[in-house]
């Protein structure tokens, strides 16, 4: 679970460079509907940490494991295509090839939902 508190930190460092990044840096340089589809993927990297937290801080378990890699995938196929497709007017490189990357971030997102919420209900407290 080490791994998998240690990534989660990792991307919520990161998290808050490509949101600074964004705020200050390339708001002004791409066009809104653009802008908002870069603070989507910001915002579902955040979104997924407290579960990567949550599954770092309990005993170790295969099953939760594979949950925690289920969330870190998405959120590199989700949040790293979507930044990577929508800052394309500052970097000059064409990245649309990426879009069907991130609805797979997106199913892998699902995937570890359900399979958290599985992981709740045959808890036995």
């Amino acid at each position: 679970m080490r791994r998998i508190g240690i990534m989660a930190c990792t991307l919520g460092a990161f998290g808050i460079l490509f949101g600074a990044f964004g705020a200050h840096s390339i708001k002004s340089k791409i066009d809104p509907s653009r802008y908002a589809a870069y603070r989507v993927g910001i915002e579902y990297l955040f979104f997924h940490i407290a579960p990567l937290l949550y599954i770092a801080t309990h005993a170790y378990s295969k099953y939760l494991e594979r949950i925690g890699y289920l969330f870190v995938l998405g959120i590199v196929c989700f949040t790293g295509s979507n930044l990577l497709m929508t800052t394309e007017a500052i970097h000059h490189i064409n990245f649309h090839f990426l879009w069907p990357i991130t609805p797979l971030g997106g199913i892998l997102f699902i995937l570890g939902w359900g399979m958290l919420a599985k992981h709740f209900i045959n808890k036995k407290d």
